[in-house]
């Protein structure tokens, strides 16, 4: 109960049961107010109210005055909302896989959704029809390092010319056909 005198309004009313044997407070009832009724109490209360407890009414939560300002005890359903969600979406698998040209990397999250993203991060071009041009789109976005082989695995030495980041040009003094590799 508040102090006889004190400025806590009137319309305040609280509600025990106190079982001194016991230390013991019994079917309490904390007193509900707005967010704007608490808001407006904190100007009638000090240091001497310090303790003074109510429920919240606008965000569902309970309000603590510790004799300077109303401290929150507890969490409203908005946090208690934002908390599962984070839990839900927190990753709990992550998966890389890699070809000889594309790096994938897959967050799976507790709710079993997932999100993945591929880099291409080579190009292998094969030339079937013997050339001494070589037009090749590679689309790395990038000017890559080329290395080249004829059908048997040997190294080919050719002018490499860069058309732009995407696309080359690999000319021969002779026709052939082979790989071209980007990375």
């Amino acid at each position: 109960m508040p102090e006889e005198g004190s400025s806590i309004p009137t319309s305040v009313v609280y509600y025990h049961d106190i079982d001194l044997g016991n230390n013991q407070l019994l079917n309490a009832r904390l007193h509900p107010v707005s967010t704007a009724e608490r808001t407006a109490m904190a100007s009638t209360l000090n240091s001497t109210h310090e303790g003074v407890t109510v429920y919240d009414t606008t965000v569902d939560t309970f309000y603590v005055w510790n004799g300077n300002q109303w401290l929150q005890v507890g969490l409203t359903q908005t946090q208690i909302q934002y908390i599962q969600e984070a839990y839900n979406r927190s990753v709990m698998a992550v998966d890389v896989s890699r070809t000889e040209t594309t790096e994938t990397v897959k967050l799976t999250y507790r709710d079993n959704t997932f999100i993945s993203d591929s880099v291409e991060f080579s190009y292998i071009h094969t030339q079937s029809v013997a050339n001494s041009t070589w037009n090749i789109t590679h689309n790395l976005g990038k000017y890559p390092a080329v290395s080249i082989v004829d059908t048997g695995g040997n190294e080919v030495i050719g002018e490499v010319v860069y058309n732009n980041n995407n696309s080359v040009s690999l000319q021969f003094s002779a026709p052939f056909s082979g790989k071209a590799y980007f990375n």
